[in-house]
């Protein structure tokens, strides 16, 4: 059973989590109002799901309740931060480290006893906090004083931090043993001029946890099995129906999943699902009622740009028939169209559409410029390579852009080839991130596939 988004304030804050945790919920805003509009309710259960174990989640919360904690400042959140530190204490996050500053006086117990069992090499993080409190203890500069000889530098900017003038004569006998060490010795100055020097208050803004998260967001689907999309098919809210549809897109769905998807693009009450049922039935063309009906739909006059969209993308297979082509050419002209219009153009590899991606490869729509990259990519247009190199640069479009790249560089199209290729697009891309070493391999296994050749990264069946 999956709560409706709409309607999270009226299940219970343990229910709430517990459904994000299993992925069928979005990390928005409606998430967030349902536990942050009622603390004295939320509080305890989302302290009772921060202690449990929650290995197994399909959805790792920890940064959502990090978030939580933060907005709420709750001194009983201090046991969260601390077990976090403790799971890898040489990678404190910075969420986790403001969090227990905030939380000032209350903090110091529990991270004086983190910090006495921590090998002093994984300790830093700790010792950091502890100087960030900015609290006038002996303990604390007593473990401070003593990681001078574990790193002075390190040790110098934490004293520097804490301010305590009780620290001046260790740092001078430690400056006696490094004065012939230039750097040193400034960085011994810097901190001996702020000791006991005022401190301004801390004046930080307001934590906006707001600004984190969308408004809406749709489940991660990707990562639920196919028995939950498949439920969130009849979801009452018209948003998640449409990604759960989506979710199916280049899946290959079952037949009782095809029949589902048909029976809703027929049917369903939104134009967006629709489009995004007859998108998911993009192989199923061959299926006994399925081009029949896409054609029935296609020759209504009525029928909506986003639908007709989704529809001649489930149809780019069929763009041999000059009816689907004259289309998708229609569906160009109409600017709200064109980006829809350019994906079934480079889904169907027809060569009458060849020459127009080039034109929008800076567009000011991203998606269409989105569609044009992959237009070029597939048609292996070469003219457009050194834009593709540019594109390397936008962060929005550097993936798209990669993947074009793979597939339109000149090369023999051959299995001894590819890896001298994967070669080339690395170093023209200037490295690569292990996400992108596999898009690109999967775009080089494309091209071998279009040509009629075994892949050369993957196997086939992938």
């Amino acid at each position: 059973m999956f709560l409706d988004p709409q309607k999270l304030i009226e299940a219970k804050p343990a229910e709430v989590l517990a459904a994000a945790a299993r992925g069928h919920l979005g990390l928005d805003h409606r998430f967030l109002h349902a536990l942050l509009d009622r603390r004295e309710e939320a509080l305890p259960d989302v302290l009772a799901f921060a202690e449990r174990d929650r290995s197994n989640d399909v959805v790792d919360l920890t940064p959502e309740l990090t978030a939580i904690f933060r907005y709420w400042q709750p001194p009983e959140a201090i046991p969260f931060y601390i077990r976090q530190i403790k799971e890898d204490p040489e990678n404190v996050s910075d969420e986790v480290t403001i969090g227990l500053v905030d939380a000032g006086s209350a903090a110091l117990e529990p991270l004086l006893k983190l910090y006495a069992e921590l090998e002093e090499t994984e300790s830093g993080e700790v010792a950091f906090i502890l100087a960030s409190l900015r609290l006038r203890d002996e303990r604390i500069l007593k473990l401070l004083l003593e990681r001078i000889e574990f790193d002075l530098s390190d040790t110098l900017l934490l004293l520097g931090i804490y301010g305590d003038p009780a620290a001046r004569p260790a740092i001078e006998n430690a400056a006696l043993l490094v004065s012939d060490d230039a750097e040193l010795m400034k960085e011994v100055s810097d901190t001996l001029e702020l000791l006991g020097a005022p401190k301004e208050p801390l004046i930080e803004e307001p934590f906006d946890i707001w600004t984190l998260y969308p408004p809406e967001d749709a489940p991660p689907l990707d990562l639920l099995d196919e028995d939950e999309r498949g439920e969130l098919l009849t979801h009452p809210v018209a948003s998640i129906r449409a990604a759960a549809a989506y979710s199916f897109f280049n899946r290959q769905p079952d037949a009782a999943q095809r029949k589902q998807l048909l029976k809703m693009a027929q049917e369903d009450e939104s134009a967006e699902v629709r489009a995004r049922c007859w998108e998911a039935l993009l192989d199923a063309t061959e299926e006994p009622g399925v081009l029949d009906a896409m054609l029935h739909a296609l020759r209504n006059p009525q029928l909506a740009v986003e639908e007709k969209g989704g529809l001649l993308v489930g149809m780019a297979a069929e763009a041999d028939r000059a009816e689907v082509r004259q289309a998708i050419v229609d569906l160009y002209a109409i600017p709200e169209g064109r980006a829809k219009a350019l994906e079934a153009m480079w889904r169907s590899v027809h060569p009458a559409f060849r020459d127009y991606f080039a034109k929008h490869l800076n567009d000011a729509d991203l998606e269409i410029r989105r569609a044009a990259i992959w237009g070029v990519g597939y048609y292996g247009i070469r003219s457009e390579l050194d834009t593709l190199r540019q594109l390397f640069n936008d962060e929005e479009l550097r993936s798209d852009a990669l993947f074009a790249y793979a597939l339109a560089i000149p090369s023999e199209v051959s299995r001894a080839r590819m890896k001298s290729l994967f070669g080339r697009v690395e170093k023209d891309a200037h490295g690569l991130s292990e996400m992108e070493e596999e898009l690109v391999k999967t775009a080089l296994d494309e091209r071998l596939l279009l040509a009629g050749k075994e892949p050369v990264f993957q196997p086939q069946e992938d």
